[in-house]
């Protein structure tokens, strides 16, 4: 059996009704958003659990690289109608499906209404074959963000103690706020020195976003400082599979249990096209 019709058969298994959809963003770019999200896919995946990571910061493929994945197609075939989804999508570690962004790409970082359409329709297709979608956002909040982050469930929000990061994370969740429904923020604190560190960058962040934006944001946790992590991105290997012992595969597990086992903040009883379509007429002029 080839990939394809390998995926075609997840794809026509019985209708699955916990899916859930994480969107992981962040205000700046490397602050490690993309190093989480593999690392969780492979966790959850680890679990039992189907996932799907969805490579959103669409031109880089980051995801494909932290993976060692090679695809021939990636996310403009499937946009440009040259492949279908069962095709475009790649295997990764532990079984983790991945949806590529494709490098260089220029025409990909600004999706016009039709591609949206078009990405929400194969989606469709495939969402019952899945039980969670994490989607590895780009940093900032440009269109394509608040079009992928608005249309899940909730948001995973990466900081550092850097002060840029903070001050861009404050700027990512007013706008996605205010401009995309946004409203439940998930918050970890990466390559922080210390929990008490990570919980004083979490504290400064809410004491601005309680008082100014409708939006609650909570501390997941933090992920210490670790130079395993980069070793693992080196070696192209998700960090809890080649050092699982290590301080931050340890943190990651800890997320992971906190993440996976509390109860989404939005339902998705109307599925992700729902979302997406919903976010779309907001967005529209004409809307």
């Amino acid at each position: 059996m080839d990939q394809a019709e390998n995926l075609r058969t997840l794809v026509n298994r019985s209708p699955n009704k916990s899916l859930r959809v994480i969107a992981v963003t962040s205000g700046k770019g490397g602050v490690g958003k993309t190093n989480i999200s593999a690392n969780l896919a492979v966790l959850a995946a680890r679990a039992g659990r189907k996932v799907l990571i969805l490579d959103a910061d669409l031109g880089l493929a980051n995801v494909e690289i932290l993976y060692g994945l090679k695809p021939r197609l990636h996310m403009g075939h499937l946009l440009d109608a040259s492949a279908d989804i069962s095709e475009v999508m790649a295997v990764g570690p532990h079984g983790v499906r991945v949806l590529p962004a494709g490098s260089g790409i220029q025409g990909l970082t600004r999706l016009d209404d039709a591609q949206k359409l078009r990405l929400m329709t194969a989606l469709d297709y495939i969402e019952d074959a899945f039980d969670l979608v994490i989607v590895d956002s780009s940093a900032g909040i440009g269109d394509n963000v608040l079009f992928f982050v608005g249309g899940a469930q909730e948001a995973l929000l990466v900081v550092t103690v850097e002060p840029t990061s903070l001050t861009d994370a404050y700027a990512a969740v007013k706008v996605l706020s205010q401009q995309a429904g946004v409203h439940h923020f998930n918050v970890v604190v990466n390559t922080a020195p210390t929990e008490t560190a990570a919980r004083e960058i979490f504290e400064t962040l809410t004491s601005v976003t309680s008082r100014f934006l409708n939006a609650k944001v909570k501390y997941l946790g933090y992920l210490p400082r670790d130079e395993n992590m980069h070793r693992a991105i080196m070696a192209q290997r998700p960090l809890v599979d080649l050092f699982p012992q290590s301080p931050s595969s340890r943190a990651l597990a800890l997320l992971a249990d906190k993440l996976f086992n509390e109860a989404a903040p939005v339902s998705l009883d109307g599925g992700m096209k729902f979302l997406w379509q919903r976010l779309l007429r907001e967005q529209s002029p004409t809307g």
